[in-house]
């Protein structure tokens, strides 16, 4: 009697049941990844605007802009060149991917007082539903 060299139904079977479970347990990890990614670059895009508005003060009296897109216009306050990506609407831009057409643009809006004495940067989300991150004049406030 010939014995066949192979893999019977069962071991099979219970290969692509293993594999089912594996990437069950791993594609949720995975999924998220992306949105942790853009959420983390808004964080570092509002340290760096915040910073190069304590620069711009610094330089100003104590002063800040009316806008983020004065931050690059007026000096080399922002590195890259990179802030902001419409300068007609500068106090509120899309940022870090997304569509903005379909809603859901990552966006980081600035705000100044009227003395210009103490500003607000917010880091919204997905959507713009959650705030990632706001900083003030004051310090870290979310």
């Amino acid at each position: 009697m010939r014995r066949e060299r192979g893999f019977t139904l069962i071991e099979l079977m219970v290969v692509i049941v293993i594999i089912a479970i594996l990437a069950a347990v791993a594609l949720p990890n995975f999924m998220g990844a992306t949105e942790r990614a853009r959420e983390s670059a808004v964080r570092s895009a509002v340290k760096t605007i915040q910073t190069a508005l304590e620069m711009y003060a610094t330089d100003n009296q104590g002063y800040y802009p009316d806008s983020i897109y004065t931050l690059k216009t007026s000096g080399n306050y922002l590195p890259g060149g990179a802030f902001p990506k419409n300068p007609a609407t500068n106090e509120e831009y899309n940022f870090s991917g997304g569509n903005a057409s379909s809603g859901d643009a990552y966006k980081i809006t600035y705000s100044v007082s009227t003395d210009h004495s103490a500003y607000t940067i917010t880091g919204y989300g997905k959507d713009n539903q959650k705030i990632i991150i706001q900083v003030s004049s004051a310090g870290t406030l979310r």
